[in-house]
């Protein structure tokens, strides 16, 4: 019989404030763990998760080799994982793949790509594997899919540990869900916790929106936080930036920042806040000048002051 794995997982303090304490995990083999957090402090745990022994850690942003087909891929990392390549059909089959296995990866959808990339959780054989969002912005059939991939993991009697900011991508799939805050770790009842959803009367029922409110020509936008790439105010004209384009926002940049540091976002300047999970390079232009190159399309660079560097780094772990 397998022995539990138990985990101390370090505190994580920021500028004297403790972000969250210390806690305890006891996985037992062939369990899922769910851990409900914020964006930063899922960014925090995979770095420290990523240091441990006999542990996989699966990123979200993980990279493809986007020129190879789906079956080129697929060959490679059974190779590299010492695995027979006679597996490819049935790992074809297991990520619903096996119509794709000839197109190029670049050309596959944000779900079919996601599949794809946890192929790797499957073939690692740490006992321990922690994974980061795994259903986060993908379709129903795919999260269908990736749920029986964790079925077979379980089957393989591994530990896994789910961290995410969505309570219900968590719910479908974890035998027990923890949420982490800056007091600790609570075990969370999900049948209490669906109960607390019947109606109260409106005075104990207050309505707590994430979204951020945005009003461009006579529309109102409303932006989940992970959309948004950064937020930039000129002349006390506040504008929030996705995929490219500008949408005015009435919140003030102070506001934005109170409501956004949640979720992974950071003061890079006194008139930016830019997304860290967009953030793909830090320029150094000068010894005094700096920016801050983003994951997209348009090479969109953000500055970044100075007296910011140190706290950047220290949220990074560089």
């Amino acid at each position: 019989m397998e022995r539990n794995i138990n985990i101390d997982v370090d505190p994580y303090i920021e500028g004297g404030n403790v972000i969250y304490p210390s806690f305890h995990l006891s996985l037992q083999p062939g369990t899922i763990i769910g851990i409900y957090t914020d964006v930063s402090k899922i960014h925090t745990l995979m770095q420290w998760f990523m240091k441990q022994k006999n542990t996989f850690t699966y990123f979200r942003e993980s990279a493809l080799y986007e020129r190879l087909t789906v079956l080129e891929h697929l060959q490679f990392f059974l190779k590299l994982f010492h695995h027979s390549t006679r597996e490819k059909e049935n790992l074809l089959k297991l990520l619903s793949l096996m119509e794709q296995k000839n197109t190029k990866i670049h050309k596959l959808s944000t779900g079919e790509k996601q599949r794809l990339k946890l192929l790797t959780t499957y073939l690692h054989q740490s006992p321990m594997q922690v994974l980061e969002e795994p259903f986060q912005n993908i379709d129903d059939f795919s999260k269908q899919n990736i749920q029986k991939l964790l079925k077979r993991l379980v089957e393989q009697q591994k530990s896994i540990i789910l961290l995410s900011n969505n309570l219900e991508d968590l719910m479908i799939t974890s035998t027990v869900i923890h949420r982490l805050d800056g007091t600790g770790l609570h075990t969370l009842d999900v049948k209490e916790e669906e109960l607390e959803h019947t109606p109260q009367p409106f005075e104990s029922a207050p309505i707590r929106l994430d979204k951020i409110p945005t009003k461009k020509n006579d529309k109102i936008s409303l932006f989940n936080p992970p959309e948004i790439d950064y937020i930039e105010s000129v002349d006390g004209v506040v504008s929030v930036f996705v995929a490219g384009e500008a949408y005015p926002c009435s919140l003030s940049l102070n506001e934005l920042e109170q409501k956004l540091t949640p979720f992974g976002f950071f003061r890079s300047h006194r008139s930016y806040i830019v997304n860290l999970q967009k953030v793909r390079e830090i320029i150094t232009w000068t010894r005094n000048s700096y920016s801050l190159a983003l994951n997209s399309t348009e090479k969109t660079v953000v500055p970044l002051s100075k007296n910011k560097l140190a706290d950047l780094k220290e949220i990074l772990g560089i």
